[in-house]
């Protein structure tokens, strides 16, 4: 029988909730500020990270000892996870005498800048090393805080009009405010929105992430049950004064996308959105139409976006060919690098100093490269095949699990085809650039990732089921049994 709530499990419940909202406008503050995409600022936030991840475990201590983590089975993801940060730590290390020669072999006139150690900038190694450690951290709280329904739909709420925000932001800086930028004279990307935002691809994932949760949020509409009228809500019943809101935010999310004229970013966002609404009609069983409209929804969205998006939109897609050439030599480089050292890489957050060595005609001419513009690669140079393919075998598996998720009514569906979405967004847009090397994108992912994986929890029971002690001097007399009540509904966790 299930045990009645305590003041403990009620108060516990406050917390959650409160770090819930907190760990949302996290996410999207960590926007604000160039993205975070500083060191002084996302050590900022890792710090910030690990003090609520500390008092939050102090106080379940002292409020709940026995209270087992909800974050426990995924123990198996977060230990192969955490295999990334400690290579991290290892590379930085003077272990290089003890690591066969034929494994760190290095292209002539490049040295390691600390000898004995795998990797060519071990600082920077350690302080990205804690960076991850911090991403753990934080998709850890999340999935411990999201066991009910509401607290999720709090957060997405925060995520959602947070990102809108930030959309409305970067068309009014664009188009009002002369082209201007939050934090000093904007040098770079003029005639394209970047927000608060230095790329603006970097930025067109974020908005994209934006347009996959305003569907999810739509899905959760589709989750709440159907009363007993005698006849079927219509769409517009369905989807409520807030789901019509979140169009029309939508709508300015799509607006702001195409002002970025991210060619990557509008087809990665789009292909995203397109990947969460047929996991919704997927969980409501009505998938085989939508399977059908799939692909001309997409190409006449594509199509729309060249077109409101003008003239810069159109000539590049139609000279991307031209204009990939730098991008393809770079490539081809990056991975002649990656042959150079293809099992123990140059240092976890050494790419850009570590490709000095390597660049060549026809990059010569050209600025310095800190990125390879395909996460994919990055991780490779960086910490080699093995470790550098963890990061992305996980969200795979990840991506495996919330399929399942999609198919248990009684956790967050419509937050795990939301996550599908996000992650089929996320995969499509770092195969040619780096915007999941953003800090406040990483965040925003993990957050739905994080909603999308969680389970809900039930211990009490509706004030409407009879309890057995209630029942059984009636069953023992013979007497009929009845509840009262046609269907017994299960209450979220106080927790």
């Amino acid at each position: 029988m299930a045990r009645e709530p305590t003041w403990f499990d009620h108060g516990f419940s406050r917390i959650n909730s409160c770090l819930g909202a907190v760990l949302a406008l996290l996410a999207v503050t960590s926007a604000v500020p160039v993205a975070s995409n500083r060191p002084s600022l996302w050590l900022l936030w890792t710090a910030l990270i690990g003090s609520l991840g500390l008092c939050y475990h102090l106080l379940a201590w002292r409020m709940a000892r026995r209270r087992p983590a909800h974050a426990l089975p995924f123990a198996g993801f977060f230990l192969l996870a955490a295999l990334v940060p400690a290579y991290a730590m290892l590379q930085a290390q003077d272990i290089a005498s003890f690591v066969p020669k034929w494994m760190i072999t290095m292209r002539a006139g490049m040295e390691p800048m600390a000898g004995g150690s795998i990797s060519v900038v071990p600082d920077a190694s350690m302080i990205g090393a804690l960076r991850y450690l911090g991403y753990l951290t934080f998709l850890a709280l999340v999935i411990e805080v999201c066991t009910r329904r509401e607290r999720v739909r709090l957060m997405s709420r925060i995520l959602f009009w947070g990102i809108v925000l930030q959309a409305v932001w970067a068309l009014v800086a664009l188009k009002i405010l002369g082209d201007i930028a939050l934090f000093g004279e904007k040098t770079a990307y003029l005639g394209m929105a970047t927000g608060t935002f230095i790329n603006r691809n970097s930025l067109a994932t974020f908005l994209g992430f934006g347009l996959v949760l305003g569907a999810g949020m739509i899905g959760f509409r589709y989750d709440k049950p159907t009363p007993r009228t005698g006849r079927p809500l219509s769409l517009f019943e369905k989807l409520g004064a807030e789901g019509l809101l979140v169009l029309v935010a939508m709508l300015i999310l799509f607006l702001s996308l195409m002002a970025t004229q991210s060619r990557l970013g509008i087809a990665s966002s789009l292909t995203g959105l397109t990947a969460t609404i047929l996991a919704i009609f997927w969980w409501q069983g009505r998938l085989s139409l939508w399977l059908l409209l799939a692909m001309p929804i997409l190409l006449a969205l594509l199509s729309a976006a060249i077109a409101l998006g003008g003239q810069d939109i159109a000539d590049r897609a139609l000279f991307s060919e031209v204009d990939g050439a730098t991008r393809l030599a770079l490539y081809r480089q990056v991975i002649g690098m990656i042959a150079q050292r293809p099992w123990t890489g140059f240092g976890f957050d050494c790419f850009g100093p570590a490709f000095e060595a390597f660049r060549g005609p026809p990059l010569n001419g050209q600025v310095a490269f800190a990125l390879a513009h395909d996460t994919y690669l990055t991780n490779w140079s960086e910490q080699g095949v093995i470790i550098g393919s963890v990061t992305p075998l996980l969200l795979l598996a990840a991506t495996v699990v919330l399929i399942g998720r999609l198919r248990r009514s009684q956790d967050f569906p419509a937050s795990a085809a939301s996550a599908i979405g996000t992650l089929v967004l996320g995969a499509m847009h770092s195969l040619g650039d780096f915007s999941l090397e953003i800090p406040a994108n990483n965040y925003v992912l993990l957050v739905i990732i994080g909603m999308g994986l969680a389970r809900r929890t039930a211990s009490g029971h509706s004030s409407n089921q009879v309890s057995a002690p209630v029942l059984a001097p009636r069953m023992a007399a013979g007497l009929p049994v009845t509840t009262g009540v046609s269907r017994v509904k299960i209450k979220d966790d106080p927790a």
